[in-house]
């Protein structure tokens, strides 16, 4: 059948694809109905265009088939706008005056939310200084890496945790010299409370939704990953029973469909609700064209941060504890029973080399995914054996990592794993043990910008950091870099026609601010690099 000639020709310095070794560029590619119909010279494709054909000149920019962050939080992104921000709060003061600016914002009853302190900054000692300045009211403050929060003495109650509450599994109540909990929660003991703490819902949470989309379309974002929750409390509307994220993104569908394309994550617990409801990982939401059911979210362990990551070396940094596992062997196994008979895919946190390990274990032992399932993936792998690794390939899972945790983690990582840097967000062993590498930011934890995510990818620093690249054996090109936030979430999404720009191909694509010398350089001023004009199947959604 002959291809249509293209309604839409784009000119320019155009990534038709980016494979790990080398870029393949060309320069013009031709669209139609929505799809990319031929790639070629310049000259080419206008000689071949349809009468009255759009040109799109782009010349000396670069054009990258849209990116995809395969790991991140929508409704989180949504609400951190409207949460006191407290990851520049870097002594007990700090934290204390942003609680404080933050209630007085409140009316006297109702939730104080705020994200982002660190373990240096909050001060377990002089905790009554944050009642003092909530006034009764209910508080929940989580720390920076979300494996740790602090509830006010309300929020407990609320939560109905009394004096002496047993630690939950895989989770433990911080307690003060008389036993009782001081507000300090780790892992599952979070989750106790986060499931009565007030958030953002309904019109407000719309509209904060589109503020976020807005910033991703011009950031060269053509798709997402919502990573979904921990828990399948919260849920709103027709999809209640899989949790809040998912509910509240499928609730925006209208907003959302054919702007971006939404992978929907769901919370393990809601595996049996997908499948009575017809769900498989994939699959289109109903009544969209660009909305997707996404994987099981689990959680292995904790983080590096609240020092939950579960390892196999004791910590070295004050805490000689190994983390934690938040799931038996046993309850993986069924988790992963579960899922492969309701045929939906698993995304399984994992931080520490002991957690990854585990994880692998467990899919090892269990039923291969069915014939035509999406591949299983491990989110974040910050630590991991050089014996395991070889296993991610064997087993076809996603090593789904986020580039920036590298230098945020940086000081954390030197404390605690002085004697096991080399396997630390190991991104170049795993792509030579033949791993498949995805790219997200896990924002809003850090930034969604893919551009200071491939420039850590590259130089594992944040740009006008000190010093020489850190751990530059575990770097990764450029190259690499960007097919990892291209290529790699489309095959590990199971979507050939994404994540590159031959002819087939949905036409994803973002018209950058810089050219591909900018990109392949990867220098300290790439993280300015912004989308002039992105389409989402061949239709423009963003326009600077």
């Amino acid at each position: 059948m002959t291809a249509p000639r293209p309604q839409t020709v784009i000119v320019g310095q155009v990534v038709v694809e980016a494979h790990p070794a080398a870029i393949e560029a060309a320069e013009a590619i031709g669209i139609a109905d929505g799809r990319v119909v031929a790639v070629g010279s310049r000259e080419a494709l206008l000689a071949a265009a349809a009468p009255g054909a759009t040109v799109v000149r782009a010349d000396d920019s670069a054009v990258v088939p849209g990116l995809h962050d395969f790991h991140l939080h929508l409704v989180g992104m949504a609400r951190a706008l409207r949460t006191a921000d407290l990851d520049r709060a870097e002594t007990m003061d700090a934290v204390v005056e942003a609680v404080s600016d933050a209630a007085a914002r409140v009316p006297a009853g109702e939730w104080v939310r705020g994200d982002g302190w660190s373990a240096e900054a909050l001060d377990r000692t002089a905790l009554h200084r944050l009642e003092a300045v909530l006034g009764g009211r209910p508080a929940l403050l989580r720390s920076h890496d979300r494996h740790s929060a602090w509830a006010s003495a309300e929020a407990l109650r609320r939560a109905g945790i009394g004096e002496a509450p047993p630690d939950p599994e895989g989770g433990r109540f911080e307690r003060d010299g008389t036993g009782r909990p001081d507000g300090v929660l780790r892992e599952r003991a979070a989750d106790l409370v986060g499931e009565h703490a007030g958030r953002l819902t309904g019109a407000p949470l719309a509209a904060a939704l589109d503020e976020i989309v807005r910033e991703l379309l011009g950031l060269g974002f053509t798709a997402v990953t919502d990573a979904g929750d921990a828990t399948d409390a919260n849920g709103v509307g027709p999809h209640a029973a899989l949790g809040d994220s998912f509910s509240q993104l499928a609730a925006a569908a209208d907003m959302l469909d054919e702007r971006l394309r939404v992978t929907l994550d769901l919370p393990a617990a809601a595996i049996g609700a997908a499948q009575q409801a017809g769900l498989r990982t994939g699959a289109t939401l109903v009544r969209t064209q660009t909305l997707r059911i996404g994987w099981a979210k689990v959680y292995a362990d904790g983080a590096l941060g609240s020092r939950t990551a579960a390892v196999f070396q004791p910590y070295r940094c004050g805490d000689d504890g190994t983390g934690i596992l938040r799931l038996a062997p046993a309850e993986l196994d069924d988790v992963v029973a579960r899922a492969r008979r309701a045929g939906i895919g698993l995304a399984i946190h994992a931080i520490g080399d002991r957690a990854a390990s585990v994880v692998l274990d467990a899919l090892a032992r269990g039923p291969r995914p069915k014939g035509g399932a999406l591949p299983d993936r491990i989110e974040h792998l910050q630590l991991v054996r050089a014996t395991d690794m070889q296993r991610l390939a064997a087993l076809d899972v996603t090593a789904s990592v986020q580039p920036l945790h590298c230098p945020s983690d940086r000081a954390t990582a030197e404390r605690c794993w002085p004697d096991r840097l080399g396997d630390a967000y190991p991104w170049r062993s795993l792509a030579a043990s033949g791993a498949r590498l995805a790219f997200g930011s896990d924002a809003p934890i850090e930034t969604a910008n893919p551009w200071l995510a491939i420039h850590a990818a590259v130089h594992r620093r944040r740009p006008g950091d000190p010093g020489p690249d850190w751990q530059a054996a575990q770097a990764l090109t450029p190259q690499a870099a960007l097919a990892a936030s291209t290529r790699g979430p489309s095959a590990g999404s199971g979507c050939d026609d994404l994540g590159h720009l031959h002819p087939g191909a949905w036409a994803d694509l973002a018209v950058l601010s810089c050219g591909l010398d900018t990109l392949l350089e990867a220098s300290e001023g790439l993280g300015s690099v912004r989308s002039v004009l992105t389409m989402v199947r061949g239709r423009v959604v963003h326009r600077l």
